[in-house]
C-alpha cells in the first residue's frame, strides 16, 4: 500500500489533472468558471470566501517554497532550516484554521440557503469536504506534532517531480501526514471536474475586486 500511494498514486492524480484540464478546455470551454453563487447570501459568501481564499493561496505557495525548493537554495538566501521550521509552524497556525473556518462557512451556506443549494452539485460538497480534511490534517502538524517533514515529505515530493520517488521516505510518517498528502493529490485530480478549475486562470484581480451589489430596478418587483 505504501508503494502504491507514494509511488504510483501521485502520478495517477497528476495525469487526471493534466488530461482533465485539456479535455475540459477543449470540450466545454464555456464551463471553465467557478459557477459563482454571489447572487445569493452575499454576506456569508464574502466572509467565507475571503477567509478561505487568502488562507488557501498563501498555504499553497508556502508549500511550494517549503517543500519543492531544496534547502541548499534557501540557505543561500539566509533561510536556514531552523528558521524555515519556525516560520512554517507559526504561519500554519493561522492558515489551517482559516481554511477550515472559511470553508465551514461556505459549506453551511450551501445547506442553509435554498437558492445556493439549488445551484449545488455533488462534486461541490465532495471538494469542500476534501479541502476541510486537508486543513484539519495540516492543523495536526501545526498544533499537535513537531514531525520533521523537511527530511521526509520534502525530498519525496521533489522525487515525484524528477520521476524518482522514494516511497520508503513516507513509510514512517504519521498517519495524519499520509492523509494530508493523499488528500492533497486527490484535490488536484478533482480540479478539472469541479469549480476548482477557475484557479488555473489565476484570477489575481479577485482580491482587489469590490463586492458586487445587485438591486431591483423597480421597488415593488
Amino acid at each position: 500500500m505504501n508503494t502504491f500511494f507514494f509511488g504510483v498514486y501521485p502520478y495517477i492524480c497528476l495525469v487526471l489533472f493534466t488530461l482533465g484540464l485539456v479535455f475540459r478546455y477543449l470540450a466545454t470551454p464555456g464551463e471553465w468558471n467557478a459557477r459563482s453563487s454571489n447572487l445569493f447570501a452575499q454576506k456569508s459568501l464574502a466572509i467565507g470566501s475571503y477567509i478561505f481564499h487568502y488562507a488557501i493561496i498563501i498555504a499553497f505557495f508556502g508549500h511550494i517554497i517549503g517543500l519543492l525548493i531544496p534547502p541548499a537554495i534557501l540557505s543561500a538566501f539566509g533561510f536556514t532550516l531552523h528558521v524555515h521550521e519556525v516560520v512554517a509552524g507559526f504561519v500554519g497556525k493561522f492558515l489551517a484554521p482559516g481554511v477550515v473556518i472559511g470553508l465551514g462557512i461556505l459549506l453551511w451556506r450551501h445547506f442553509a440557503d435554498r437558492n445556493v443549494w439549488a445551484t449545488t452539485v455533488a462534486m461541490d460538497i465532495v471538494v469542500v469536504c476534501f479541502i476541510i480534511l486537508q486543513g484539519l490534517t495540516g492543523g495536526c502538524q501545526d498544533f499537535m506534532s513537531d514531525f520533521n517533514v523537511f527530511d521526509t515529505v520534502a525530498p519525496w515530493i521533489r522525487g515525484i517531480l524528477t520521476c524518482r520517488p522514494d516511497p520508503a521516505l513516507m513509510a514512517n510518517t504519521p498517519v495524519f501526514i499520509k492523509l494530508h498528502v493523499i488528500c492533497g493529490f486527490a484535490i488536484f485530480a478533482m480540479v478539472p471536474f469541479s469549480r476548482l478549475v477557475h484557479f488555473i486562470s489565476a484570477p489575481v484581480a479577485w482580491f482587489a475586486r469590490p463586492v458586487i451589489e445587485y438591486r431591483r430596478r423597480y421597488e415593488n418587483l
